[in-house]
C-alpha cells in the first residue's frame, strides 16, 4: 500500500498556494517500459494495452493522476512509477473545457543513477494555444524522489507535458502529475475529490 505524503495533502487542500487542484478528464501517451521490473501504467482505464511496452494509451486516466505520490525509489516500490528508457515521454492531458492553469507539479525518482534512473534533464510544457515553456531540472544530491513545481499561467483545454532525457540510457520514472489554478464552474477541485482517498489502496 502506498501512502499519500503530508505535502501532497496540503497541496490538495490549497493550503500552501491558495489555488485549487484541477483534474484532467483523461491523458494520452505511450505506455511505460520494462527493465528489472515492469513500469507500465497498470491502472490506466482507457484504450490500449497496459501490459505492452510503448503501446499507445488514450482516453483514460491511471497511475499518473491517481493522487498517490511515491516516497521510495524505483527498486523499493516499482509499482509506484511509470518509467521509460528509450523515449522522452510526451503526455497529453485533456480537461474537456477551458481551465486556467498556474502551476504544474511533476513527481519523479532520482536514485543518483542506480539502475540508470536519474531525474529528467528538463520538462517541456505546451498548451493547445501559445508557445511551449521549458523548465530545467536541478539534480538533487540526496537520491530520493522529489518534484519540480513549474509556474506556467495558461488557459487551455489540453496540455502536453514532456520529460526530456538529455543523456543516453537514462530511465525516467514519474509517479504523479498535478495541476493547480482557478477552477471553472462545475469543475472538480481537490477538496471535493480528496474524500475519494479514504480507504484507497493500491496493488
Amino acid at each position: 500500500m502506498y501512502k499519500l505524503s503530508i505535502t501532497a495533502v496540503a497541496a490538495a487542500c490549497g493550503v500552501a498556494s491558495g489555488q485549487a487542484r484541477i483534474f484532467a478528464d483523461s491523458y494520452d501517451m505511450l505506455n511505460g517500459q520494462t527493465g528489472s521490473f515492469t513500469y507500465w501504467d497498470d491502472t490506466y482505464n482507457g484504450s490500449g494495452s497496459t501490459t505492452t511496452s510503448l503501446a499507445p494509451l488514450s482516453g483514460g486516466t491511471g497511475d499518473l493522476t491517481d493522487r498517490v505520490i511515491a516516497t521510495q525509489n524505483w527498486n523499493v516500490d516499482p509499482g509506484a512509477y511509470v518509467g521509460w528508457s528509450s523515449v522522452d515521454p510526451e503526455i497529453t492531458f485533456h480537461f474537456g473545457r477551458d481551465v486556467q492553469i498556474d502551476r504544474v507539479v511533476v513527481y519523479f525518482d532520482d536514485s543518483n543513477g542506480s539502475g540508470g534512473v536519474l531525474p529528467p534533464a528538463s520538462f517541456l510544457i505546451t498548451p493547445d494555444a501559445g508557445p511551449a515553456q521549458s523548465f530545467t531540472v536541478t539534480d538533487e544530491p540526496s537520491g530520493a524522489p522529489y518534484s519540480l513545481d513549474m509556474a506556467i499561467n495558461v488557459t487551455t483545454q489540453d496540455l502536453v507535458v514532456q520529460a526530456i532525457d538529455g543523456s543516453t540510457g537514462r530511465w525516467i520514472m514519474i509517479s504523479e502529475v498535478e495541476f493547480y489554478g482557478v477552477p471553472t464552474p462545475g469543475a472538480a477541485t481537490a477538496l471535493g475529490a480528496f474524500g475519494l482517498l479514504a480507504g484507497r489502496r493500491r496493488r
